[in-house]
């Protein structure tokens, strides 16, 4: 009967793994067929769309680089970087404030980022527009930042409200028991064990913002400073006939974003089954 059992329970995980298989090479089948085909020239494109290239065409990201690519992942890497690590600090602190101070207007401000959490980016782009015209912040670096932030601290904070709720209070008192303040508990207690949780943070953020593209295009009107998103449409108007180098430079933008989930997907991981505990 157990041998049964055994068999059974194999069998399940075989087709599980099986089951698993097909779904990752389903999603990966596209990016393997954009990486292949920037290493293409136009002909072989369209004549052999799922062959590989007989030729590897390296100069395809030379050209994508030098074409402009290099200054929108750049600028991406600025806005997102300084943006999460602000998105991380702020949010970190206020939800762990929530979850384990008691002051009054606890529950108010909860619910105001509740309600903060449900409105669309939409809805405010006129007013906010105008606000950051009057502030003279429009083409710059802080009048974008400062609205990817604001959009992404409700959803941080409630994620990690949750967190911080089951947070092991025998640690915080242990620290206290060690002489440590509010600050030197947050920072050598609370965030090593909070990182699947921040991780995860990280990583919703930080594809929002990289791949977000109305604000940008509002907001960042000068070239130089323009974000990839936006920066590949105009790549793409420029680049329209030569579909290698426009394949490339979608590679160099995917390749910074995939390697930032790599890196963290243990943290990711752990976090979606139960920040790690």
């Amino acid at each position: 009967m157990i041998g049964v059992r055994t068999q059974r329970k194999r069998m399940q995980q075989v087709l599980l793994y099986a089951l698993m298989s097909v779904v990752c090479g389903v999603v990966a089948l596209p990016f393997l067929w954009l990486f292949a085909s920037s290493f293409k020239t136009t002909r072989e494109i369209f004549v052999a769309p799922f062959g590989l290239p007989e030729a590897w065409q390296w100069t395809n990201y030379l050209r994508a680089w030098q074409g402009g690519i290099a200054n929108y992942i750049g600028n991406s890497l600025l806005v997102t970087a300084v943006s999460v690590l602000i998105i991380i600090t702020v949010s970190g602190m206020a939800a762990y404030a929530l979850a384990r101070l008691q002051f009054q207007g606890r529950v108010a401000i909860y619910l105001l980022i509740v309600v903060g959490y449900a409105v669309p980016i939409h809805t405010v782009i006129v007013p906010l527009y105008e606000l950051l015209s009057d502030l003279n912040l429009l083409n710059t670096y802080p009048g974008l930042i400062g609205p990817y932030v604001a959009f992404g601290m409700p959803f941080s904070v409630l994620l990690l409200y949750g967190f911080f709720l089951e947070f092991p209070k025998e640690l915080e008192d242990a620290a206290y028991l060690d002489g440590c303040n509010m600050w030197q508990l947050l920072w050598h207690v609370v965030a090593p064990v909070s990182r699947p949780a921040l991780a995860s943070v990280a990583i919703f953020q930080g594809v929002f913002i990289w791949n977000e593209f109305l604000l940008a295009l509002i907001i960042m009107n000068d070239k130089a400073r323009q974000t990839l998103p936006v920066g590949l449409a105009t790549f793409r108007g420029e680049w329209a006939s030569n579909w290698p180098v426009l394949l490339a430079a979608v590679s160099l933008a995917t390749l910074p974003i995939l390697l930032i989930y790599v890196l963290l997907q243990r943290y990711f991981v752990n976090s979606l089954t139960g920040f790690g505990k």
